[in-house]
């Protein structure tokens, strides 16, 4: 391996980025609230789901603070699905460790995992929504809009999928997902969103939009009335400014880590190329991966290594901070139990990397980066050098030098990420 070379790239769209989030969350929120019917005194769910949003802390303490304004009495309401094990003690841990505290913001929660049927979707599916969101006098929903690991359509991950699934919680995501595999996710939000409302004070929600260094570019609140009509054109705009990789031919992608608040499937379907098949890339994905290999898990996920089936190999010391018990239960409700597959497991950086070079053979392509979410600099080897945009977004910085290791046989290269 001393003839594979490492290059730092770093990537510097021009992309927008808001400057003052709180600021911005506060006013729009305060349109929407000017739009509203809440009298002081009324309880506000605001639903708060799983994953990493930048600035996620500041936005959920500006509309608390809005909230709390106007005499209202929020309720942070964690609109997961079956994530944090799908117990109301781990989603009230996953939120924490998001940095979201609501004994520091000076607010109750109420994360039980109970759900009424409401009835059923034009296919039969039960639509099934939180009982804590029944309790309070409304709904404020809190989301990132963007393109989802495996829906497609109009209407992916955004506002209104946290209104159907995340606050179906458990039962009604696993129910959402089954019913995925033979209807489209357009169609199941056309017939139960209207019946969710029937029931649920929804006021609309706040849908935030990063760029691709994973900064907040936008956020606009969007009243329920309208939401239906928007959330196709955040989607697209999400779609825009989402990070990329430079190159669409990768024959070993190495991952430094992966988790639930960076991705739903714990890496990006749409930045790795694994959105239709776990191991093969399709001829809509924006890149081809051959091989991935999986280094670490992030602290946030608490063990959740949902999506780490998507991956080739994985090193033995990432196997033990595994829950699986957490894993098993995400991907079995999404449908997707192959995510929570264990991929070959090896001693160290050394053994993957000589295991995916007698697969691959000599000169590969390899790209190195920390996570899919942070894309702004990465390693990539010398043969993926001809792929490298010669514009002025993507900027090769440096020769690394040779792929090094310490006596453990794991990098020891520098990263610079």
């Amino acid at each position: 391996m001393d003839d594979i070379h490492l290059h730092t790239v770093t990537q510097s769209p021009l992309t927008p980025v808001l400057e003052d989030v709180e600021g911005k969350t506060a006013a729009e929120i305060d349109q929407l609230l000017d739009l509203s019917n809440c009298s002081p005194g009324q309880r506000i769910g605001l639903a708060v789901g799983s994953r990493g949003i930048a600035r996620l802390p500041g936005i959920v303490r500006a509309i608390v603070e809005r909230l709390q304004a106007r005499q209202l009495l929020p309720v942070i309401l964690p609109a997961m699905g079956s994530h944090g094990g799908a117990t109301p003690a781990g989603q009230t841990d996953v939120l924490r460790r998001l940095g979201i505290d609501p004994s520091a913001l000076g607010v109750d929660i109420d994360a039980d995992m109970a759900t009424e049927v409401l009835g059923t979707t034009a296919d039969g599916t039960p639509v099934q929504i939180a009982c804590s969101a029944m309790a309070v006098d409304h709904v404020l929903l809190c989301n990132r809009v963007k393109p989802h690991t495996r829906f497609t359509g109009s209407t992916q991950s955004g506002l209104l999928k946290m209104l159907v699934i995340g606050l179906g919680k458990h039962a009604g995501a696993a129910a959402y997902h089954r019913a995925t595999h033979h209807v489209c996710f357009d169609d199941i939000v056309a017939t139960a969103v209207p019946l969710i409302r029937s029931r649920v004070s929804v006021l609309g929600g706040l849908a935030v939009i990063e760029n691709a260094r994973d900064e907040v570019a936008e956020v606009t609140a969007v009243s329920m009335d309208s939401l239906p009509g928007q959330e196709p054109a955040l989607l697209n705009r999400a779609e825009s400014l989402m990070p990329r990789l430079p190159l669409k031919e990768i024959d070993l992608l190495i991952v430094d880590q992966i988790g639930k608040e960076i991705s739903g499937t714990g890496m990006d379907t749409n930045v790795i190329g694994r959105k239709a098949n776990d191991h093969v890339s399709g001829p809509d994905d924006w890149c081809h991966t051959h091989l991935i290999y999986v280094r670490g898990l992030t602290a946030a996920t608490a063990g959740n290594a949902n999506g780490i089936g998507m991956a080739e190999f994985v090193r033995d010391d990432v196997l033990p901070t595994v829950d699986w018990r957490k894993t098993s239960v995400n991907a079995i409700t999404a449908g997707h139990p192959t995510a929570a597959m264990c991929p070959v497991s090896l001693p160290s950086d050394r053994d993957v990397l000589e295991a995916a070079l007698s697969i691959l053979g000599p000169n590969p392509r390899i790209v190195h980066i920390r996570n899919t979410l942070q894309l702004s600099s990465l390693l990539i080897s010398d043969a993926c050098l001809p792929q490298i945009p010669n514009d002025t977004e993507w900027l090769l910085v440096s020769q690394a030098g040779p792929i090094r290791f310490d006596s453990a046989g794991n990098f020891a290269h520098s990263r610079p990420f």
